[in-house]
């Protein structure tokens, strides 16, 4: 992982535990706080405001988007560390909630890419592609249905057990794998017959579907996936620059 993403990550996870509450140290503090240049900060600064973690009031510094912060049933849809339907105020809040978080894996397959797969993730047809089918239940209730693609010579390995897991992480570790650009697709979408069969829901089951592709630095998609979410309780978060 970059540094200055590395410093994001680790700046964001003291706004969400409530280390910094309403500003951000200043750019010197930073800098004599995590050992590293003015660029790396700024860079790292940059991601936060990207994300709509923090804004810039000019002369007075970062503030935290407190809005954001205290919405106790959102995801932010720029992050990519997994599902966290709640924000957690300490770090045994977090380890509550992951517990409460079950996933259920309904199929595990390596697959040759089809017209379909290879025209989404730009790869030529028969290539190698993983293939994970789950459900994740947060309080032994339905949370979403995850279909989801990897291409295999960028994700060499992956097995059920991972899956049970975040997938990301993973990557992120073993592979060095940083998302560095995602097309994401909302929309409002209703259960078919053989995914209402699999939930045991009614069929035409209303939820927010979301599609999302994944790229790599050099804007090489990696991985794809078409996710149901079924759950009242949550809100979507993007945050958004207007040019």
């Amino acid at each position: 992982m970059r540094k200055y993403m590395e410093i994001a990550r680790n700046i964001s996870e003291k706004i969400f535990y409530k280390e910094f509450k309403k500003q951000l140290p200043s750019e010197n503090e930073l800098i004599d706080q995590y050992h590293v240049s003015r660029n790396t900060i700024r860079n790292a600064i940059s991601i936060l405001a990207n994300h709509g973690i923090i804004k810039r009031v000019q002369g007075s510094g970062y503030f935290i988007n407190q809005q954001l912060i205290n919405n106790d049933e959102l995801m932010l849809m720029a992050s990519k560390d997994g599902i966290h339907p709640t924000r957690p105020q300490s770090y045994e809040d977090k380890c509550t909630i992951l517990k409460k978080l079950k996933t259920k894996i309904l199929s595990f397959k390596l697959l040759q890419a089809n017209k379909q797969n290879a025209e989404t993730l730009g790869c030529e047809l028969g290539a190698d592609i993983y293939y994970i089918e789950r459900l994740r239940y947060f309080n032994n209730e339905l949370f979403c249905l995850e279909k989801t693609y990897y291409l295999k010579k960028l994700v060499p390995y992956l097995d059920e057990k991972i899956c049970q897991g975040s997938i990301f992480e993973f990557i992120q570790k073993q592979y060095k794998i940083e998302v560095n650009d995602a097309d994401e697709f909302i929309k409002m979408s209703y259960t078919n017959e053989t995914d209402s069969k699999k939930l045991s829901i009614p069929v035409n089951t209303p939820n927010v579907q979301i599609t999302e592709i994944n790229y790599l630095r050099n804007n090489v998609a990696f991985n794809y996936s078409i996710i149901n979410y079924f759950t009242s309780d949550i809100s979507f978060y993007n945050h958004v620059t207007c040019l």
